[in-house]
């Protein structure tokens, strides 16, 4: 297996031109005995079960811990699912000798109203900075926004104005390594931060924000060969048995050296890995035809078989490939199909450099995570995604000596880049003038933090918005308010921010030395 460090340097086992042979995409005669398959199989399971809803963004990853009322150290609840705060402005370059003011609004308008624009329970939130600059020259400030969210949530990213004028922006975030929290019982890559201590832990340092101003690695000078699989197909009901215990599927069965080669795969939802006897097996459901009047939709089908699956070799070359053809999806299964008859794909066998060909996958990946079939490889947006991908590869994928079991599989789809809390910046460009002041302002719709509907009634109407003020910023903050609007029919359950709606008090002053503010609401007689 290899190291970062080898990645960067070149690999230098593999020969600078691959030439492969084209393999025997013909059935075998006779039957595969795999000698052994532990537990990587029930993980498997685990994970591909999971995928849909958390890719699509349905089903949140799940906290281990408790969510007890005042569970936090300083009072606050500890939610199932954690939505991070609102953090402040900071500046990378510029900043030196301005003094700003910060207003923070939260509007409940139409609160809990069901309104499809504001998932888990949005909040339109205005972080207003007014920003002064004391100096007799102009001054041309680099700021950086941070927000917490997912790749898969952009639409509800902040947007900056200044003096009411929209910033151009550009989005960047920090590596993914630094993400893992490392708590017991679970895989640290896939443990999004769920307090705002881990935020804290996150940020502090300015190593995080660091690595989002740098650029993403380059992998082009990493020579691979890459199996393209297109245009699957089975004949309908083939390989039925009359009990209904059939599921066509196309497998592709490879023998190689697991210490000096390593395949990636897009597209696969079945696998066997038998380092002992250097075998491995990729499978995924061959699509069939509908039968004449069934209620699927005819063009499902021609979308399965238009989507390419793809199996990217690092290292030294496969000791031998083939596809063949299973009536039934068992990572075991012998009982094949006839190719060309029963079943059968194309297959393209090219070589290329490891950036393009994760480009190729990682745009087909990017279409499935958005639902959007016209979507491109273009944009800010996919270079971002594609970004995410690499540093999840090189610093907590299969790629590494040590990988974590998750990312055994090979499968480019389980490293859901795309569905990680984390942490965006804005970057813009703003001048100030000498002896003026500019009014910046971030308007995005907050996510509430909130519990699962398996807690108690009590428990799951809560909902929470927090508000970090001085974590990762160095923006000298003179006054820091905080405002709440539209507040009728909203109870406050626990709060630190000093409001008493009942009374009138919906505007309070922060102290800035208090890093952590929180404000837990429900409907109200709720």
């Amino acid at each position: 297996m290899m190291t970062r460090e080898t990645l960067y340097d070149a690999i230098t086992e593999v020969r600078d031109e691959l030439i492969i042979e084209a393999m025997e995409t013909k059935p075998a005669k006779s039957r595969v005995r795999w000698l052994r398959f532990g537990s990587i199989a029930a993980a498997f399971a685990v994970v591909a079960g999971l995928g849909a809803g958390v890719v699509s963004g349905k089903i949140p990853w799940l906290r281990i811990g408790g969510n007890e009322a005042g569970g936090g150290a300083d009072g606050s609840m500890v939610f199932d699912s954690y939505a991070g705060p609102v953090f402040p402005l900071t500046t990378v370059e510029g900043g030196d000798g301005l003094t700003a003011e910060r207003t923070v609004t939260y509007d409940f308008q139409g609160w809990m109203a069901g309104d499809p624009d504001r998932p888990y329970y949005g909040l339109p939130v205005t972080d207003s900075y007014t920003l002064t600059n004391p100096t007799g020259e102009d001054k041309t400030v680099t700021l950086l926004y941070p927000f917490a969210g997912t790749l898969f949530d952009l639409r509800h990213r902040p947007t900056l104005t200044a003096d009411g004028a929209e910033l151009q922006t550009t989005l960047l975030t920090g590596q993914y390594s630094q993400l893992a929290t490392g708590r017991p019982g679970g895989l640290p890559s896939l443990n999004s931060p769920d307090s705002w201590e881990e935020y804290r832990a996150l940020l502090s340092g300015g190593r995080y924000q660091a690595g989002a101003l740098e650029e993403w690695p380059d992998l082009s000078h990493i020579p691979v060969t890459v199996y393209e699989i297109t245009n699957p197909w089975a004949e309908p009901g083939v390989g039925n048995k009359g009990d209904g215990s059939y599921n066509p599927t196309l497998h592709a069965e490879m023998e190689l050296d697991y210490g000096k080669t390593t395949v990636l795969s897009y597209g696969f939802n079945s696998g066997k890995y038998d380092r002992d006897s250097g075998r491995m097996r990729q499978g995924f459901d061959a699509p069939q035809p509908p039968k004449e009047g069934a209620s699927i939709d005819p063009g499902f089908y021609e979308k399965e078989r238009a989507q390419p699956h793809f199996l990217i070799v690092i290292g030294e070359p496969l000791d031998s490939f083939r596809l063949v053809g299973v009536s039934t999806g068992g990572p075991e299964s012998t009982d094949y199909l006839e190719w060309g008859v029963d079943i059968g794909a194309d297959l393209r066998q090219y070589e290329t450099d490891l950036d393009s060909a994760l480009r190729a996958a990682a745009g087909q990946m990017r279409r499935g995570a958005d639902g959007d079939a016209e979507s491109t490889e273009d944009g800010p947006d996919f270079e971002l995604y594609f970004g995410m991908l690499e540093d999840c590869l090189l610093d907590t994928g299969i790629l590494l000596d040590d990988p974590e079991e998750r990312y055994d599989f090979t499968s480019l789809e389980d490293l859901y880049p795309e569905v990680i809390q984390r942490v965006f910046y804005l970057e813009a460009e703003v001048t100030i003038p000498a002896g003026g002041s500019v009014t910046v302002e971030a308007r995005m719709m907050k996510e509430a933090s909130y519990n699962h509907a398996c807690h108690s009634k009590h428990d799951k109407d809560i909902y929470g918005y927090d508000l970090v003020t001085k974590l990762g910023t160095n923006l000298d903050i003179a006054a820091q308010t905080a405002k709440a609007v539209n507040t009728d029919g909203v109870e406050i359950v626990r709060q630190n921010f000093g409001f008493d709606w009942e009374n009138g008090v919906d505007t309070v002053a922060l102290d800035p030395e208090q890093e952590h503010y929180y404000l837990e609401v429900r409907r109200a007689g709720a």
